[in-house]
């Protein structure tokens, strides 16, 4: 019988959360508005679950993190916090996408397409064809005066489909309802950990884990942020 314990982070929006697998089942989850205390109210939660789920943290199996796109700083401490873990109690470490989050908890049989926050003129775009053999877009970042194009062009027939679902936020809706006014929409604030969970099992279970020192965010835009000039002696 399958027992082993899969930890599961997500830090890529303002909604964090960590959630726990045990054997192919959801032993908890927790989400949380974190403010400017990321790192801590990650910690706090882990233990918390932890507790309530009878186990401590060298207990846990594998651990999987939510590589993004998303915030700049929650990516890093999330994924910095897997690292650190995985490395130091030398266990599995999974690597998923924002993207393959969201999907995760969608209904199957269905094409996808996921939007996600990017900046204030602009989303994390990917599409999901619901027939298993076909791939899914490559991650962009599209502008909102760009998004037709974009449409046409990536989801070809499936847009004028009632067989596709839009995952997003509410901006998300606003920008794409009217583009796809046949498809049907789930609205999300930020990926759900549960989603990261299920993502990251499946993973686990396939044996696709990642070396800690070789696992990276999944930046689709430069962070927002200058590096300082050299100095001149």
């Amino acid at each position: 019988m399958e027992t082993r314990t899969l930890l599961a982070l997500e830090s890529t929006g303002p909604i964090s959360g960590v959630a726990l697998i045990q054997g192919g089942a959801l032993l908890g989850a927790i989400r949380l508005q974190h403010g400017l205390n990321l790192s801590g109210s990650l910690l706090h939660a882990t233990s918390w679950l932890l507790q309530r789920s009878q186990l401590t943290l060298p207990q846990v199996d594998a651990f999987a993190v939510d590589l993004g796109p998303g915030s700049f700083t929650g990516l890093k401490i999330g994924v910095m916090l897997a690292k650190t873990w995985a490395h130091v109690l030398e266990k599995p470490l999974v690597g998923v996408s924002a993207f393959e989050a969201c999907a995760a908890l969608a209904p199957a049989g269905i094409s996808l397409l996921v939007a996600l926050p990017a900046r204030r003129d602009a989303l994390y775009l990917q599409f999901m064809p619901k027939v298993a053999q076909a791939e899914s877009s490559p991650p962009a970042m599209v502008r909102q005066a760009h998004l037709s194009d974009w449409i046409e062009h990536t989801l070809g027939e499936a847009r004028i489909t009632h067989q596709l679902l839009v995952i997003g936020t509410a901006q998300a809706h606003e920008w794409l309802q009217p583009l796809l006014p046949d498809a049907l929409f789930q609205r999300i604030e930020t990926p759900d950990p549960v989603g990261v969970a299920w993502a990251g099992w499946q993973r686990f279970q396939a044996g696709e884990m990642v070396h800690p020192f070789s696992l990276t965010p999944l930046y689709i835009q430069p962070p927002s942020i200058t590096p300082p000039k050299p100095s001149r002696g």
